[in-house]
């Protein structure tokens, strides 16, 4: 399981990716993440390695804030199953209301 940062992180690699190598640098990352995650380029450059590490990403280059990467089919296969269990917890957030609204009624 990835921390929400992490996960960000390798959401905006797999952004229009079909599995070929891109150049992206660290302002294109820091601007692309919510509010709540922001970080600065040593927090982005760990994010960034933990994930080339675990299998998620390939690192082709990095120099100066400029990373040329590409996501592997682990990466690929966490975001598709990230966004399933999403909208698992939202359904099922709608069935327990509906369950509790007709229980008072």
């Amino acid at each position: 399981m990835l921390d929400h940062l992490t996960a960000a992180v390798l959401e905006i690699v797999n952004a229009g990716s079909d599995g070929s190598y891109k150049v992206l640098e660290t302002s294109d990352f820091l601007s692309a993440l919510p509010d709540r995650l922001k970080t600065d380029e040593a927090g982005l450059d760990n994010s960034l390695r933990f994930l080339s590490e675990r299998g998620y990403i390939d690192i082709r280059y990095s120099d100066k804030g400029t990373y040329c990467l590409c996501s592997l089919p682990k990466g690929r296969t966490y975001a598709e199953s990230a966004a399933k269990e999403e909208e698992k917890k939202k359904s099922r957030g709608g069935v327990l209301a509906v369950f509790f609204g007709a229980l008072a009624g």
